[in-house]
């Protein structure tokens, strides 16, 4: 495989993380809304029980520390690959 091709799989990698991180990201923020919103009414009655709330911040922060481990590892071997281009 040469580089080029390479590089074009490493960006179509990196909008497939985006796209899996997204869903984590919107339970990240909902589960701060529900913690810190004080005494408003939530936006969704599922945020009302503390278990929910918590078992959404306990499902979405391994998929987002993944994703960003993985994206470390593709941003290191992008410039890996741009280096040896010179």
């Amino acid at each position: 495989m040469n580089k080029e091709q390479r590089l074009k799989e490493i960006e179509k990698e990196f909008l497939k993380i985006a796209l899996i991180d997204a869903v984590p990201m919107l339970m990240i923020g909902l589960g701060l809304y529900a913690k810190f919103s004080g005494d408003q009414e939530p936006m969704f009655d599922f945020l009302k029980n503390d278990l929910i709330v918590n078992g959404l911040f306990v499902v979405a922060v391994p998929v987002i520390a993944w994703c960003m481990f993985r994206s470390f590892q593709l941003v290191i071997e992008r410039a890996r690959l741009g280096r040896s281009e010179d």
